[in-house]
């Protein structure tokens, strides 16, 4: 009998080993340079606020990649230079899934977490969709 993880039953929150994160699927993204200060231009964006540019004046988003791993990028352009910039959005946390679980349980359509007002989310299966961002954010009770 191995005393290894005899008992984990494979829920544990253990960091993943190097061969485990060799494997995960790597995302794609557009093949642009990424935006700086990644997490304030998450918040502008699914907040639905304009994003600054690196260059100055704005970006406007022209799409949204759902990665493999289940994060998703977004591929802006600015509005002056016309130069593209990606930006990585992390997948939903348990608080976030817990905020949508919630509000669909009182019977209300819910709302994007990561926004202050965000968008109504969309059901794609059995699965809420923020249609800004394309993030899942639980499953459909």
């Amino acid at each position: 009998m191995s005393t290894g993880d005899a008992g984990s039953g494979g829920n544990s929150k253990r960091s993943p080993t190097p061969a485990e994160a060799e494997n995960r699927p790597k995302p794609v993204g557009f093949g642009v340079e990424e935006l700086a200060e990644v997490k304030k231009m998450e918040r502008l964006h699914c907040s639905g606020r304009q994003v600054p540019s690196p260059m100055g004046g704005f970006l406007m988003d022209l799409g949204v990649r759902q990665e493999p791993d289940g994060t998703s990028t977004i591929l802006f352009e600015c509005k002056t230079s016309a130069l593209r910039y990606q930006l990585p959005l992390r997948i939903s946390t348990w608080r976030e899934r817990r905020k949508v679980r919630v509000q669909a349980d009182e019977g209300l359509d819910p709302l994007c977490p990561r926004g202050e007002l965000g968008p109504p989310l969309v059901r794609r299966g059995k699965d809420f969709f923020c249609p800004r961002c394309n993030i899942m954010f639980g499953r459909v009770p």
